[in-house]
């Protein structure tokens, strides 16, 4: 997920991991990201466009970079929404990490 993990590396400090780790660590946090961006989305998309959505979703050949590229296109302030959850899943991943 390119538009998912650009940077993420170096933003996070996971360049210190071993190349499998870190695509381990990134497909995990594009999900988590992934997923989140699309909840927030749902209650931006009108109707036509849900439906949209479902359909794109609905084909197994989709990918989750078709999926966010369909978002930005109709959601204004996607790009706002996509760093807030970033964001988010840092806070969350830190704050874990000092718990433990």
């Amino acid at each position: 997920m390119n538009i998912l993990s650009k940077d993420i590396v170096k933003e996070w400090g996971l360049s210190a991991l071993s190349q499998s780790k870190q695509v381990e660590v990134l497909d995990s946090i594009s999900r988590t990201i992934y997923q989140a961006v699309l909840v927030r989305s749902l209650d931006l998309l009108n109707e036509d466009e849900e439906k949209e959505l479902d359909d794109l979703l609905d084909v197994d050949a989709t990918t989750p970079d078709e999926v966010m590229a369909f978002l930005k296109k109709r959601i204004k302030k996607f790009t706002k929404i996509l760093e807030d959850e970033r964001q988010n899943v840092k806070d969350h991943m830190k704050a874990d990490v000092l718990m433990q």
